[in-house]
């Protein structure tokens, strides 16, 4: 087996830290005093990353991306989250838009790799996250349209997005084979930002949306009724392994600083780097992080190779967060009192992670899907 990364991506990734280290790194201590970009501070960034050839990365070439495949994105997303402030390049559309007609594309997939468009994803509900089956937004066809009710919470994004890729269901009582896939604009009478939600996480405050007698017309459903739980299956696995590989270079900006800290930091006149204490619980670290990493660039080779990844996804996002967790913890303790100030980037990483671990799919969702793959029906419930 060859582990070495291409030269093309190697070369594209060395562009990518370039952009961190002369465009977030500069701002990242203003960034931790006050815990948030501006909004016109990421779009300014966006904009300059367009500008330096840093958009519509993982976009299929035919539709007018670069093409770099999943582990150019895997790769791309752990350099940048070297940096807390969940930075991504954008221009490209989520994964499930690529099942959109042609009219579909010109009207949303297009205008987003052109940056003249922004879009959020919208399937969880009060009363449900990981169980994808038991959505309760409903759509009830009215002619050539539909009519949707219901409330979808923690939307990332959605204070600046254009339009909603809204999952909703034509039946509960069908469970996964009731939900149909909209895309429906913000502007939609009838839809609402409710509200934010204030998190324990850096410049992460997601939306409460509401869906009250919002008229959608059937031009805007995507793929087939009852066929919205395969889209969504593809696109939470491509979601959980680019979380994935963002915790790889969370785990890594955290050790780097803590072996530099280990290096110069002294007690009773040696460095506590001497201390076998300290020792181990970076060895622990830097062993689990590279097991992750294996984990996650061999499902990103298999992706690329077009081979079906959702059991290796559900492993390396397992394995991952919660492998970023310890590490960030770990890291902390070892810087002590410092670890926990904001002068520091641990804390901030330390509590970005905990939401890495319920996303997509919580680790005990995620052991539970594996565990099912390994034991069959013996396994079901």
């Amino acid at each position: 087996m060859d582990f070495t990364i291409p030269d093309d991506l190697r070369d594209f990734v060395d562009i990518v830290r370039r952009f961190r280290e002369r465009e977030l790194m500069p701002l990242e201590r203003d960034f931790l005093l006050e815990g948030r970009f501006p909004a016109e501070l990421r779009t300014e960034l966006e904009h300059r990353a367009r500008r330096q050839g840093l958009w519509a990365l993982d976009v299929p070439e035919e539709l007018g991306g670069q093409g770099i495949g999943t582990l150019g994105a895997c790769l791309v997303g752990e350099e940048l989250f070297r940096h807390p402030a969940m930075f991504e390049f954008g221009g490209s559309p989520e994964p499930v838009l690529y099942a959109c007609t042609e009219e579909q594309r010109h009207r949303y997939v297009y205008p987003i790799i052109k940056e003249d468009l922004r879009c959020c994803y919208a399937f969880t509900e009060p009363g449900g996250g990981s169980d994808v089956a038991a959505v309760r937004t409903r759509a009830v066809r009215d002619g050539d349209n539909w009519l949707i009710n219901g409330t979808k919470t923690f939307i990332s994004y959605a204070e600046r997005a254009d339009f909603v890729i809204l999952f909703a269901t034509v039946d509960p009582d069908l469970g996964s084979r009731g939900v149909t896939c909209f895309v429906v604009d913000m502007d939609t009478p009838g839809l609402t930002r409710s509200r934010p939600i204030p998190t324990m996480g850096d410049d992460w405050d997601p939306h409460e949306l509401s869906f009250e007698n919002c008229v959608v017309p059937d031009a805007n459903r995507v793929g087939e009724v009852g066929g919205g739980w395969r889209l969504a299956t593809e696109q939470l696995t491509h979601g959980r392994l680019k979380i994935a590989a963002f915790q790889l270079g969370i785990a890594r900006r955290c050790i780097d600083i803590a072996v530099e800290w280990a290096k110069e930091r002294r007690t009773w006149g040696r460095p506590i780097a001497s201390r076998q204490a300290v020792q181990w619980m970076l060895a622990d670290s830097v062993t689990e992080l590279e097991a992750a990493r294996l984990l996650v660039y061999r499902a990103a080779w298999l992706a690329d190779e077009g081979r079906t990844i959702t059991s290796e996804a559900y492993m390396a996002k397992l394995y991952a967060t919660e492998m970023a967790q310890r590490v960030t913890d770990r890291c902390l303790q070892i810087l002590g009192g410092l670890g926990y100030t904001r002068e520091l980037p641990i804390q901030s990483f330390y509590r970005q992670v905990r939401v890495w671990r319920i996303g997509h799919g919580t680790s005990e969702i995620q052991r539970w899907m594996i565990a099912r793959e390994l034991l069959g029906e013996a396994a079901h419930d």
